[in-house]
């Protein structure tokens, strides 16, 4: 098959993850879907002004091992866009993985990486090249209007073709503990034979066309967090019906198309008063 460098809207699910009865949340199961988390994390960032800074942030993303809620928080306005818990992530690791979902993407320790989520049905998300684009999602109905809210980009820097049995073997030397454990851990114990690619993101430091993976974020501050911003782009390239199937794959597009749509994700993201976080330390690692 040919690779391409391309744009990509990938849309997941959106909804919010609630804490249980305990203020915690445990490891999620097949028996849900999916789902966001808004967190408080530790990492780096480049400011409104293009520079780069250091210390607590916040930010939505895919974590789906345990959480401990920190706190409830203010929706203004009653705006329910706006996140309602503050999440501290860690995980424990498991003897068995069965049934329980991996994190995909994954922004946290190094690079960021996506490793599997939904190569097995689409086969172009495994023929990515050096370059391309990968915008990370949700659609959700505002207003009686369907909107596409961002969550994650990653600019394809390297990638590694693997089989999901042989995960853990293939990508130990290469990926952070939390990897191993959120992510190859139920990949290997829920996926006998699909063959696929790991990506791994540019960053500031190593950009490809001045491009680096980014996620929306916001310096620690107040007791309320931030709606996921909203993109619009041209329907060329992006869907804002497109809730599920990704859109872009095998349109081969040249490196000035792919920096123009990354400028406009990164406009659009500080036009709504965010920050591009560009590292994440991993979470806790806590023993059962």
């Amino acid at each position: 098959m040919t690779a391409n460098r391309c744009f990509v809207q990938f849309s997941h699910p959106g909804r919010e993850h609630e804490p249980g009865l305990d203020g915690k949340k445990a490891w999620n199961t097949y028996t849900h879907n999916h789902m966001r988390k808004f967190m408080q994390l530790r990492g780096e960032w480049v400011d409104q002004d293009g520079s780069r800074r250091t210390g607590d942030l916040r930010s939505w993303g895919e974590w789906e091992p345990e959480s401990d809620l920190i706190r409830e928080l203010d929706q203004p306005g009653g705006d329910a866009q706006y996140p309602r818990y503050l999440w501290h992530p860690y995980y424990a690791p498991k003897h068995s993985y069965r049934d329980l979902h991996n994190t995909d993407p994954f922004v946290f320790g190094g690079r960021f990486l996506y490793s599997n989520c939904g190569q097995p049905s689409k086969p172009g998300l495994t023929h990515l090249e050096e370059g391309s684009v990968i915008a990370f999602g949700s659609g959700k109905q505002i207003d009686g209007e369907r909107r596409w809210m961002l969550d994650t980009v990653l600019v394809v820097k390297e990638y590694f073709d693997y089989g999901a049995p042989e995960a853990r073997m293939a990508l130990e030397d290469s990926t952070p503990d939390a990897f191993q454990i959120a992510t190859v851990g139920p990949l290997l114990d829920n996926d006998e034979e699909s063959q696929l690619r790991l990506y791994s993101g540019a960053t500031p430091d190593d950009p490809v066309d001045g491009m680096f993976s980014f996620f929306p974020a916001t310096p620690e501050r107040g007791d309320s967090g931030f709606p996921r911003p909203l993109i619009e782009l041209p329907c060329e390239y992006f869907n804002p019906r497109s809730w599920q199937a990704p859109k872009g794959l095998w349109r081969d597009r040249s490196p000035e198309e792919l920096r123009g749509l990354w400028d406009s994700l990164v406009q659009q993201v500080r036009d709504a008063g965010l920050v591009l976080g560009t590292h994440a330390e991993s979470p806790e690692r806590r023993e059962v």
